[in-house]
């Protein structure tokens, strides 16, 4: 047997020149090739293996009898209830004969001495032109029939997150400030559900008459207006009690010219009155804009770089790891086939029975089966830390050329929820964007779409290579 196996093997029983015939087989080959039991024939005293039996059907058996390899037959064998000895009794032992393909040969050298065929062989010959073009007109029909099989999903306007119902058209507003308070909740010192109780009290609580210095979306403008005050040595006083917060954030958006437009400087000279005035969105829009100021700052620079050398801690961890239970695996199968050899010593080179067999591989087995384990699991941590760490950006899935990015964000981590935002088309007038969310039991569809699409990527990354390449060979 040839199977590289540490499970039961049947011994032969013959003797060969005063020794016991080396030849094992495993249940497997036994069982599918000649309809044997190892088990069974294991408890025999007389049992003679298929080799010194002279009806071994290896290929090297075969050959040396005259005979063409047989192939694979064991699937034919199972459907007719039978092993592939007795296919072949039945059948004839030259009727599944293994034939190799024939060699390719150019047509345009069809006449040259370097093509003369030997007597008794026979060479197909074809035009390797028109090989090309029938390969390239099926791939090109098999990237069609990919791209019409493999479509999006129907999904539904996104209209609620974290259990917070909130109006579809600011769902990536709201999407933007969870992910942001997820990756800097430690830097900012923020509590668990902090974005929850921000968009709660825009979208929800819209008439709460709560006074300013309780608000929670006010506290954290003030804490990223300091933040962001100090890196630039801005000399700002921040009180929650009058409006010198909203004056500040008027100084900010001048100085990045980012919202100029949407909030001109007059809005600010009117102080606290007109923030009072301004629509959820707005608001929504106001904390976003000093998010995003915040990540230029140094203190948040410096937990960025502190968060990606974690991040690189972990995954050199897990990488060492793996390593090691990949070591202890193999050291347990190399002790489990030593346990094996000394056994059959202390035996006097007697085969061991089924029991004693399983008796000695048993315990080494289930410890090899956890090193195993413990190296996925190593393998799966280190896959997982291949994707930035969540301090330095929430990368997209995918990004379609009709304007479709799929997202996995962590404020939807629990539901397991496939988002897509539609970014529309540059010819649009009035571009706007949309997001979709998806259920849960359409993940096999969305994870068949990437598939597809990433499968036509790198085809046509492929074919570009090609083109390039013959390109250069041309003269």
């Amino acid at each position: 047997c040839r199977q590289k196996t540490l499970d039961f093997a049947a011994p032969c029983k013959v003797m060969k020149k005063n020794k016991l015939c080396p030849i094992k087989f495993c249940y497997k080959c036994l069982s599918n090739r000649y309809g044997e039991n190892a088990e069974e024939v294991a408890k025999l005293d007389d049992w003679i293996c298929p080799l010194c039996r002279g009806i071994c059907i290896c290929s090297v058996c075969r050959t040396s009898r005259g005979q063409q390899p047989t192939g694979i037959l064991a699937p034919q064998a199972k459907a007719r209830g039978l092993s592939v000895y007795e296919l072949l009794e039945v059948e004839g032992h030259d009727k599944f004969a293994y034939q190799k393909k024939p060699k390719l040969v150019n047509a345009s050298n069809e006449g040259s001495s370097n093509s003369e065929s030997v007597p008794g062989t026979k060479v197909r010959i074809i035009d390797v032109a028109k090989e090309k073009k029938k390969k390239a007109k099926s791939s090109d029909k098999l990237k069609e029939d990919i791209q019409f099989e493999t479509q999006l999903p129907q999904g539904i306007s996104l209209t609620c997150v974290s259990s917070i119902d909130i109006p579809t058209e600011e769902a990536g507003n709201v999407c933007q400030l969870f992910e942001f308070c997820s990756a800097f909740r430690k830097a900012l010192a923020l509590k668990e559900e902090h974005a929850e109780t921000i968009v709660r009290e825009l979208f929800v609580c819209v008439r709460d008459t709560r006074r300013q210095q309780y608000s929670s979306i006010i506290q954290m403008m003030i804490q990223l207006l300091d933040l962001i005050s100090k890196d630039r040595e801005m000399s700002l006083s921040l009180g929650a009690t009058d409006s010198s917060w909203f004056t500040a954030i008027g100084e900010i958006i001048l100085q990045s010219k980012v919202l100029s437009d949407e909030f001109p400087l007059e809005t600010f000279v009117a102080g606290v009155a007109a923030y009072e005035n301004m629509n959820a969105s707005r608001k929504l829009k106001l904390l976003n804009f000093l998010c995003d100021e915040s990540l230029s700052t140094w203190a948040m620079r410096n937990y960025i770089k502190s968060q990606t050398e974690e991040c690189g801690e972990q995954k050199k961890e897990a990488k060492q790891k793996a390593a090691a239970a990949k070591e202890k695996e193999k050291e347990l199968k190399q002790m489990l086939k030593g346990e094996v050899a000394k056994a059959i010593m202390e035996k006097n080179g007697a085969p061991l029975s089924i029991e004693e067999h399983n008796s000695v591989v048993s315990q080494i087995k289930d410890e090899a089966k956890e090193a195993h384990e413990e190296m996925i699991e190593a393998k799966g941590m280190k896959s997982g830390m291949t994707l930035i760490c969540d301090a330095r950006r929430t990368e997209p899935i995918m990004l379609d050329d009709n304007g479709f990015v799929l997202w996995k964000l962590k404020c939807f981590e629990e539901e397991q929820i496939f988002l897509l935002q539609d970014l529309g088309t540059f010819d649009d007038l009035c571009p706007h964007e949309k997001w979709l969310a998806f259920k849960p039991e359409q993940k096999p569809e969305i994870e068949k779409y990437i598939s597809s699409k990433r499968m036509k990527l790198m085809q046509t990354q492929k074919n570009a290579n090609a083109k390039k390449n013959a390109n250069e060979e041309a003269p």
